[in-house]
């Protein structure tokens, strides 16, 4: 094969490749809040108040006991460019254990968000009554805005 349609062709790949890329890069967007509860949102913001103007950095869980159930409430707003509907994961936990005793839910059901819209929802962290040799944790939230 010539090397200039080698070279052509290698181009046009390098070239579909970054555009996939590009176009997958403007289609989402990262909201990332770290603590003991750290939260990363994906084609979204997330507010502690229903006026939107404190995000939320951190979700400080407090000193908490086996068997006890603690809610954290706060405002998930669309930054989308079409309606979403969410999802939520959790990761990292330190200690690696601390997924076994303790888990994290959250009231959204599921529904639409329209463009610039917010959903209210409260997160629901549960200690097992069972949980040993934990004495703190942390983990990360993931929201992520899907359309």
């Amino acid at each position: 094969m010539n090397k200039a349609i080698a070279l052509a062709i290698f181009i046009a790949f390098v070239l579909g490749i970054a555009s996939t890329l590009l176009t997958q890069a403007i289609m989402q967007s990262t909201w990332h809040i770290e603590n003991r509860a750290a939260l990363k949102a994906v084609g979204v913001d997330v507010y502690q108040d229903s006026a939107l103007t404190v995000p939320v950095v951190s979700i400080d869980w407090g000193m908490l006991e086996p068997g006890e159930i603690k809610n954290y409430s706060c405002y998930v707003v669309s930054r989308s460019n079409v309606p979403i509907i969410l999802s939520l994961t959790t990761e990292n936990w330190q200690p690696v254990n601390a997924s076994n005793f303790i888990t994290l839910t959250w009231n959204y059901d599921g529904h639409v968000i329209p463009v610039g819209n917010y959903t209210p929802v409260t997160f629901t962290l549960h200690v097992a009554p069972a949980t040993t040799g934990i004495t703190s944790f942390s983990f990360s939230i993931t929201i992520v805005g899907s359309g």
